[in-house]
């Protein structure tokens, strides 16, 4: 599958204004350590044959965009999510080295680390859609029934964004802008959990998974399980569920589901 790539107008605007405020350098810094946070995303992804639709150039980084993300393996998901979390411990080894052979200065390498460690404990942060997130998503995919994994991870990250943004971020209003940003995502992602769950049911219905098996009375499903469900006419299988919930006269077609990191 060919990668389209992609940059955004902003991007050549930052661009553009670095260059000539002379802050080139700072900024090609920081979108390196982006850039590097991203490989470790896309490292996993190819490893488990996740297709990459799109590679987005914006300001302050890279961003991949991941066919079927949320409807195949969570562990997988957890790896690739980690993976680019990792990366971030590359950075003083990196810039340490280039340090002692006195390629950048001490200063230098004190205001990279800082922005290392600044950007790796924004992502780890519990909100959706930052990696934290999403792994406690993935994590709750593994224990939960899939509209309630995902209706929990709207709701507790729409409460808990403000919360954080409060107590311990910086009030200026670039941080208001991207907490702001944070809790529309959630809010849009919760009206749209409805349309999210029958792209993850036809999927499955076109893709079976040999799993451990889980009975249970939830209509819905268990993404980790290969389900049966009790109702009150008997049991009935993941597969006869979902072919009655699409029926005979639906076309059976699954929309790549996207995800950008």
């Amino acid at each position: 599958m060919k990668i389209k790539i992609k940059v955004s107008g902003f991007t050549i605007l930052v661009a553009a204004l670095a260059f000539f405020s002379h802050a080139a350098t700072p900024l090609a810094h920081i979108f390196f350590i982006l850039a590097l946070h991203e490989s470790g995303h896309a490292f996993w992804a190819c490893f488990f044959h996740y297709p990459i639709r799109q590679l987005s150039i914006l300001p302050f980084g890279l961003a991949l965009t991941l066919e079927h993300f949320g409807d195949r393996d969570g562990w997988e998901e957890l790896v690739i999510l980690a993976g680019g979390l990792a990366m971030h411990g590359l950075i003083p080894l990196l810039y340490g080295g280039l340090a002692q052979l006195g390629w950048i200065s001490p200063v230098m390498l004190e205001w990279v680390l800082n922005i290392n460690r600044s950007v790796f404990l924004f992502n780890i942060l519990p909100l959706y859609p930052l990696d934290g997130g999403r792994i406690v998503q993935s994590l709750r995919h593994c224990w939960l029934p899939y509209k309630t994994a995902q209706s929990l991870t709207f709701v507790v990250s729409a409460i808990l964004t403000p919360l954080v943004f409060v107590q311990w971020m910086n009030r200026n209003p670039m941080t208001l802008g991207v907490f702001g940003f944070l809790f529309f995502v959630n809010v849009l992602s919760w009206r749209q959990r409805t349309y999210q769950a029958e792209q993850f049911y036809l999927y499955r219905l076109i893709h079976p998974r040999r799993l451990p098996l889980k009975l249970h009375r939830h209509q819905d499903l268990y993404r980790q399980r290969h389900n049966v469900i009790l109702e009150q006419d008997g049991l009935i299988d993941e597969k006869q569920w979902l072919m009655r919930r699409f029926g005979k006269t639906r076309p059976i077609r699954s929309k790549p589901r996207d995800w950008l990191i």
